[in-house]
């Protein structure tokens, strides 16, 4: 494990994983939920080990936040209830996993909540991993929409 990037996996990193993953996306969207998830359950799997190992390495978040809401955060009520607030994280992370190996409604709420997961992570900028959560959030949009369209094609097929 990398502690300089504590906060995802080291392949995230990669320039050839994060177009391909669009892509994947776009041929077969129910495989790239699928791996989506595997992403959030690593993703949950690596806060948990953090938080054991080096419980202050979150802090060091505020060093590479974009916005100075989120720094005033990290300093005041993050660092009070920070094991609260990782645990909290890791559990919706689980959740949004279980969701992504669903299927149908529960897909689409994981999917959406992915969403406001990535677009909430994206400010820590290297912290998160950036670009990674943008390019994730538009794989999100395209399995969301390629799913629904199917979905809504099988319901209103033979009208």
């Amino acid at each position: 494990m990398c502690y300089g990037k504590p906060f995802f996996p080291g392949f995230l990193h990669d320039k050839r994983f994060m177009p391909d993953s669009v892509l994947f996306s776009f041929r077969r969207p129910r495989q790239a939920a699928i791996v989506l998830g595997l992403i959030f359950l690593v993703a949950a799997a690596v806060n948990i080990v953090v938080l054991a190992a080096r419980p202050d390495a979150f802090l060091a978040l505020s060093a590479v936040a974009v916005y100075d809401w989120y720094v005033r955060v990290i300093g005041s009520s993050f660092r009070v209830h920070e094991q609260a607030i990782v645990i909290s994280i890791t559990l919706a992370q689980l959740l949004i996993t279980l969701g992504l190996f669903s299927s149908g409604n529960w897909r689409t709420g994981a999917l959406l909540c992915a969403l406001i997961f990535f677009w909430a992570i994206a400010p820590f900028g290297a912290g998160a991993a950036f670009p990674a959560p943008i390019i994730l959030s538009g794989a999100c949009l395209v399995i969301l929409f390629k799913t629904n369209r199917k979905q809504f094609e099988k319901k209103t097929h033979g009208i």
